[in-house]
């Protein structure tokens, strides 16, 4: 599982001043007819050829340190069995540096020579497949499920002896048939809370980020009503599914439901995020004004369209990053070098000062385009 701390963790690796570092994605879906037969590690060497052809071309030196880097992470791949869809790699053997990760999204095969990890499509991963938590559950049995980049997975079967409903007659009918009716509904209680105690244990053990409930009103009822209000807040919505429904099955039901929740809540975030900037209430749009913002410290959240691309100058003095190109930094009066994927470099540092990135596309995106293709929620 690809988490928030991992890219921070990346982020903040550096190679130093006299080396870069080599990322690599690859597709490896085993479904893609192109990826047969080992077809992945020919697109691997095709993106890596091209990055060896391009720093042949440049001065800085690094060829033969890109060369042992391509070995490396081709030796791999020579080596590896295909277990998920893509796998990511991040290699500087220089200081014995090797970072890799199994995913289940087939991101398209790429690859940077830079000069920090390029984790932009990790973001991006991360943003478009949020950790969502799944209950399935009647009176007696319950299924957590998690579903997220790295697939779907069981976490706890839950089973509880609950009494059914069992009609009475006789003198005693009525206060019998009460009583059984209230012991029926208590043991269902205690199920309840048994399903909730366990999901709030994987809820914090895997930083799940919402929650879809399926199941019969009753049960589903008694066991919301026991969920703790943080846990209650993260319900997204309902699913109706059988409790036995296989995890294929079930992916591709939730993939349909969670596209229309994430396109619903990147869209209201745009629109809190136009609606802030215009009223100048802690917010910003434009790149330029993100840029500043960025550098200042005060972006606690950067939204960003992702198609958006753009070239840019980074200072050699106060590592200022701009999109226009005055011949000294406005800030420190430094040196200004080109800067490749302004993005990702910006992405970078909003994880480095703690902050986050929020990816839009679809809908969000094209709301944001109307206005700018980036902005930011300020911290003050």
């Amino acid at each position: 599982m690809v988490l928030y701390e991992d890219i921070r963790r990346l982020q903040r690796y550096s190679p130093g001043t006299d080396s870069l570092i080599l990322s690599l994605y690859v597709n490896v879906d085993q479904s893609v007819a192109a990826n047969l037969n080992r077809g992945f590690e020919t697109a691997a060497e095709d993106q890596l050829r091209k990055l060896a052809e391009q720093e042949s071309r440049s001065e800085n030196g690094m060829l033969a340190r890109f060369e042992k880097e391509r070995e490396r992470a081709l030796q791999f791949l020579r080596e590896y069995t295909p277990k998920g869809k893509g796998v990511v790699i991040f290699s500087d053997s220089r200081d014995g540096f090797w970072w890799q990760r199994e995913i289940q999204i087939g991101l398209p095969t790429s690859a940077r020579w830079s000069p920090q990890p390029w984790v932009r499509p990790l973001l991006e991963l991360l943003e478009a497949k949020d950790r969502l938590g799944v209950v399935l559950m009647d009176k007696q049995r319950a299924r957590i499920i998690t579903l997220d980049a790295d697939g779907i997975e069981q976490r706890a079967d839950i089973a509880s002896d609950v009494p059914g409903r069992h009609h009475t007659t006789g003198r005693d009918h009525i206060w019998s048939q009460a009583q059984m009716d209230r012991d029926h509904v208590k043991h269902i209680k205690w199920h309840a809370r048994r399903v909730a105690d366990e999901l709030a244990v994987i809820v914090d053990r895997l930083k799940l980020t919402r929650l879809m409930i399926g199941g019969p009103v009753e049960a589903t009822s008694l066991f919301i009503a026991e969920l703790p209000k943080r846990l209650q807040h993260m319900i997204v919505g309902t699913i109706s599914v059988a409790i036995d429904i296989s995890l294929e099955k079930l992916s591709g039901e939730l993939s349909r439901v969670r596209e229309k929740v994430e396109q619903k809540d990147e869209l209201e975030i745009v629109e809190s995020l136009i609606t802030a900037a215009r009223k100048h209430e802690r917010a910003v749009l434009g790149i330029t004004e993100t840029l500043e913002a960025v550098l200042e410290g005060r972006v606690y959240c950067m939204v960003v369209d992702k198609s958006y691309r753009t070239e840019g100058r980074q200072c050699s003095s106060c590592n200022g990053l701009l999109v226009d190109a005055p011949e000294k930094c406005p800030f420190c009066g430094g040196t200004l070098l080109e800067a490749a994927d302004l993005i990702n470099r910006t992405s970078h540092r909003v994880l480095e000062q703690a902050g986050r990135v929020q990816v839009v596309s679809g809908v969000a995106a094209d709301r944001l385009a109307d206005v700018a293709r980036i902005g930011a929620f300020l911290r003050f």
